[in-house]
This record gives structure tokens, C-alpha cells and sequence, in this order.
């Protein structure tokens, strides 16, 4: 399954390569902060938001840095782009095309083949949620079992238990931010639900 933290990395790794160009800049910044609505596309046909980001630098013909559509209509650039897509829950289907992309592990990791494989936001994010509390209940059993040995523990496992039990109170704090990051998105779009309603 493909996680926030994986889609994440790759448009920050991806963001590096395009370095200090604004337009870029802002775009990547944005779909960072919309990450749940991203889709990694090998195919962007039939996407009703589909972008098209080159960096490559060994192509033998020359290609568009920057080709986006937004329910049919081309986008002239990123930030046109941002403003027409900020309101609404959308997949945002996303095609990265740079050096060694086929043989690149970060970009292979959230690579779907098309657009039928995409999930809608509040399907994602709630697949999201699922995988977060089964990974917090894995962290706690482990938390649990190291408490449980160390009573009855020769001394000199102590500090390998006391290790095992921090690690998993780090790792509790890590999934609990995710996990409260991801609530406040999940009530994000259901507010967002309940004004298209009224």
C-alpha cells in the first residue's frame, strides 16, 4: 500500500530537482500540502485533474517542463493551476518525468498505472486511518511485551528492553501527529461536504 510518508518523500526528492525555480516551487509545495488528493500516474488519460511535470535532461526530443489539465481545460501555468483546483476534493493525478525515472525506487514505490486504480480522497484517507491504528496497536504490543520481560529479565537486557520501550514511545508520538494531522484533514472535507450541502 502506498503510504503519505512514501508520496511525500517522492515530491521532495522530485522538488530537489527542479531547485529554485518558483513556479515549481510553489506547485510542489502545494501538492505536499494536498498529498492525501496526489496520485502517481504511469498513464494520465481520462484523469479530470492530470500533471505533467519534465525536469529530464537527456531527452532526444524537447519536452514541456510543465503540461496540466483541469477537466478538459489546459492550464497555462502552476499557479493558474493552483487556483483552480484549491476548492475542490479532486484526485489530483501526477505524472513525474526526469532521469532513470523507470529504474528510480522512490518514484517506482507510488507508481499506479492508471486512473482507475486511484482512490477517492475520503477512501484514501480512510485507508490511511485504518493503517495508522493497526500500526499504533503493533507499537503498543511491542511497548507492552518489553515491560512484561523486564521484570523478570536478567539485568544485563535491561538497557536492550528500556531501548525497545523508548523506541516505541518515539514511534507512538510519530503516528499520533500523523494520525491527528490526518483527523483534521478527514474534518476538513467533511466540512467542506456539509457547506455544499446547505
Amino acid at each position: 500500500m502506498i503510504t503519505r510518508a512514501d508520496k511525500i518523500e517522492a515530491l521532495s526528492r522530485f522538488g530537489m530537482f527542479v531547485g529554485r525555480d518558483p513556479w515549481f516551487a510553489f506547485l510542489i509545495g502545494y501538492l505536499i500540502g494536498q498529498v492525501d488528493r496526489v496520485n502517481f500516474l504511469v498513464d494520465l488519460k481520462d484523469a479530470e485533474i492530470a500533471i505533467r511535470l519534465s525536469v529530464r535532461q537527456t531527452a532526444i526530443w524537447p519536452h514541456e517542463p510543465f503540461k496540466a489539465t483541469v477537466h478538459g481545460i489546459t492550464m497555462p501555468n502552476t499557479y493558474t493551476l493552483v487556483r483552480s483546483i484549491s476548492n475542490e476534493d479532486t484526485p489530483i493525478c501526477l505524472s513525474l518525468d526526469f532521469d532513470h525515472a523507470e529504474e528510480t525506487p522512490w518514484y517506482q514505490a507510488v507508481l499506479l498505472p492508471d486512473v482507475t486504480f486511484v482512490k477517492d480522497v475520503e477512501e484514501a484517507a480512510q485507508a490511511n486511518s485504518e493503517m495508522l491504528w493497526k500500526e499504533m496497536d503493533r507499537t503498543l504490543d511491542i511497548y507492552r511485551e518489553a515491560k512484561n520481560r523486564l521484570k523478570d529479565a536478567d539485568p544485563s537486557r535491561h538497557k536492550e528492553l528500556y531501548y525497545y520501550m523508548a523506541l516505541a514511545e518515539d514511534q507512538m508520538k510519530t503516528l499520533s501527529r500523523q494520525m491527528e494531522e490526518l483527523n483534521k484533514h478527514m474534518k476538513r472535507l467533511s466540512d467542506r461536504e456539509q457547506e455544499q450541502q446547505d
